[in-house]
């Protein structure tokens, strides 16, 4: 049985993931529920970023993707990410509850329930390669790095801000600035 869940969760990584870079999961829309969609992304946004080279100490640290507030996946980013690697590093997926705690993550989910505190959490994470992400609305105009929006036909897109990135001094690949919606906003240094 774990066997048969490690291979329909490998499948439909794949799947999804080919859907998502074709752009189209209208026909899929009934089965595959949002969280489902954006555990796929979460985990596949890393391999269409570079990190700095220092970001790791050693081969044997985790990549860590984290959820900051209340957890929108429970075990389906669990799933996606089971016995993955990226760059040689096996993914996590710790939970936190303070940001303090996100100095050791590469990607930083922020759920909608960190809304009162987001100014505090950018300013501890400002030029921190830690790509933040989430679903709630304004957060790439706020300072986040990517968000997460639905289309008219409910489909999950992309928000992406590359100075944001930059500033992080995290590189996304022209195959993912593609597909996202580009905000470019004035920044202050």
């Amino acid at each position: 049985m774990f066997f048969k869940i490690q291979l329909d969760s490998q499948y439909l990584r794949i799947a999804i993931t080919l859907l998502l870079l074709v752009g189209n999961l209208s026909p899929y829309a009934d089965t595959l529920k949002q969280s489902q969609i954006k555990a796929v992304y979460l985990f596949n946004l890393a391999l269409f970023l570079t990190w700095p080279n220092n970001t790791f100490k050693s081969q044997e640290q985790p990549f860590r993707i984290c959820i900051l507030g209340k957890d929108p996946f429970g075990v389906e980013l669990d799933i996606v990410v089971e016995n993955e690697k990226i760059e040689g590093h096996q993914v996590v997926v710790p939970r936190i509850s303070t940001i303090e705690m996100s100095r050791y993550c590469q990607i930083l989910f922020i759920n909608e329930s960190e809304q009162d505190h987001l100014a505090t959490i950018f300013a501890y994470l400002r030029k921190r390669p830690i790509l933040t992400i989430s679903d709630r609305n304004n957060f790439v105009k706020q300072g986040g790095m990517i968000q997460f929006f639905n289309t008219h036909n409910n489909q999950v897109r992309l928000m992406i801000a590359p100075k944001t990135l930059k500033e992080a001094d995290l590189k996304a690949s022209a195959n993912l600035l593609e597909i996202a919606k580009i905000i470019n906003l004035l920044r202050d240094n």
